[in-house]
Parts: C-alpha cells; structure tokens; sequence
C-alpha cells in the first residue's frame, strides 16, 4: 500500500505539475493571443489595410497563434512532437474530407483579400445574388439586398463566379425602351423623349443623352434610350424618366401600342 501510495504520490507530482503548467500556458497563451491581435488592429500597419482585409488578416494570423498555444500545452504534457505530427497528420486528412466545403471556402477567401474584385460597401451581381457587400469573412461573404434582407454567400462561389461590380465606377448608363404605336411621326416621338431626358436634374449632359427608332416591332415602335447618370442616382434617373416621358406621350398626343388581335369570320 506505502508503495502504490509512492507512486501515485510522485506521478501526481509530475503530471501534476505539467498539467497545471499546461493550463496556465493555454490561459495566459490564449489572453495574450487576443491581446496581440488587439493591439495589432490598431497599428499603423493595419491602418493603411481596408476593413475587411484587416479584419479577415486578424482571424487568420489569431487561429494561426491559438493552434500553437494549443501544440505547445500538448508538448508540456509530455506528448512527444513526433507523435503530435503523425496525429495531425492523419487527423488533417480526416478532416480535411470532411470540411472539403469548408476549406473551399477559406481558400476563396484568401483569393477575394488578395486579388479584390470587390470591397465592402459595392452593390455586385453574382447572376444569382444581387446585393450590398456588408463584410467579407474567413468562409462567408454577406450581402445585404435592395430589400433589406441578409445574403450569406460561400466564399468558394464568390470566388468562382463571374461579378457584376456596379460601384467601380461613378457613372451608370440607364437603358430604356419605349414603344409607341406606328401611326405616331418618328421625328416627333425622337423630340419629345430628348426633350423629356434633358429636363431631368439628375441626368448628365457629358455623354448626351442618346434616343433613336431601334426595331420595327410586331405592333409597335421601339425607341431605344440611353441617358448617363451618377451611379447612385441609377434607379431614380429610370423610374423618373419612365414616368415622365409616359406624361410627356399623353401631353404631346403620342400613343402607345395596345395588344390586338383581328377575326375573321367565314360563311360557309
């Protein structure tokens, strides 16, 4: 009994030791990790990065350092390090076929911070999400859309899908085409639309306004139009201008197609 009581006397005095050392090491390790990154961000060198970069460089440099903190509490538990990095080898492909999805993700964003196709605040188009760029995270870019809901897009597919950027420049071009029926004069309905377009505040004279006959319908005229506006001014210069040229049409006697349809009756 005195020597299992020995024993155990001094196997707690040495794993005693290493364990209490091991959870010290990961509390100050842990809280000195997140100390580090605090005062990173608020660096010169951090200060020069955009707000996303920033934030995604300090969630990959802060993992990066709280894996070590973790691999250094193991070695003070006596693990030796040949075996930690056969563990972690075998664990690495373990995981990584099961979070394949996940390390897709973290790889699109590292592409996205390196190359920057778009920043935080552009309005872009995925061909299947359109919306505002609210952050761009470690795995997951978020989208807030015209209707104020939230769009939380994979990092892989961003990074693999042809954009729309429509914040890259400060002026946008409205494309509208109105129609109106054959029996109007070409010349008149050209003057009214240039008329109506120029009168609008928001619309530029530096590219001028653009209006021409562009197809012969199947029962109409179709003008197209094409006014240059600021870019945040886009949706407003088209429902402006879709409104005002129709008062314009009515004022000015213009009218426009209706569907029609002819029958004819055979007696037989």
């Amino acid at each position: 009994m005195e020597e299992f009581l020995s024993k155990l006397s001094d196997f707690a005095v040495e794993y005693g030791l290493r364990i209490v050392g091991a959870l010290l090491v990961l509390i100050i390790g842990l809280n000195l990790v997140n100390l580090i990154i605090k005062i990173a961000r608020k660096s010169k060198a951090f200060s020069k990065l955009s707000s996303d970069t920033a934030r995604f460089t300090a969630s990959v440099v802060g993992i990066i350092l709280k894996l070590i903190v973790i691999l250094t509490c193991v070695a003070i538990l006596g693990v030796p390090m040949s075996s930690i990095i056969a563990l972690l080898g075998t664990a690495g492909v373990a995981i990584g076929l099961g979070i394949q999805g996940s390390l897709s993700n973290f790889a699109g964003g590292i592409i996205l911070m390196i190359f920057r196709p778009f920043h935080v605040g552009d309005f872009i188009d995925t061909g299947t999400y359109a919306g505002t760029v609210e952050s761009i995270g470690v795995y997951y870019t978020y989208l807030i859309t015209i209707d104020n809901s939230r769009i939380v897009v994979p990092n892989s597919v961003v990074s693999n899908l042809t954009l729309r950027d429509f914040s890259t420049f400060d002026k946008r071009r409205v494309d509208i085409v109105f129609k109106v029926d054959y029996s109007n004069d070409v010349e008149k309905v050209k003057s009214v639309i240039t008329e109506t377009v120029r009168k609008n505040e928001l619309v530029l004279s530096d590219p001028e306004p653009f209006v021409r006959l562009s197809a012969h319908g199947d029962s109409s005229l179709d003008f197209t139009c094409r006014a240059w506006c600021a870019s945040e001014n886009y949706w407003k210069v088209y429902f402006d201008l879709t409104e005002e040229v129709k008062k314009a049409f009515d004022q000015n006697g213009i009218s426009i197609p209706f569907p029609q349809m002819d029958v004819h009756i055979k007696n037989s």
